[in-house]
């Protein structure tokens, strides 16, 4: 049954809410340092189940260790 959550990025700056099916969404074990360390699970949604609570946040890169990763 769906669900939705609430998130944020890392600063707090930019808030969102997600609607999930944790019985049917595919969570993704990412194998980075960061989320290996903290146990951090992913799920990507398509853009009709994702809202951008904050308006028009100033986004802007965030990239780590090997710098391949870039994420908005």
């Amino acid at each position: 049954m769906p669900s939705t959550h609430h998130g944020s990025c890392h600063c707090g700056a930019v808030r969102f809410e997600v609607d999930l099916d944790l019985a049917v969404d595919d969570v993704i074990e990412c194998d980075c340092s960061i989320c290996t360390k903290k146990g951090i699970l992913h799920i990507i949604v398509p853009p009709e189940r994702f809202r951008r609570l904050t308006p028009e946040a100033p986004l802007t890169t965030y990239t780590f260790g090997t710098h391949t990763a870039k994420h908005t």
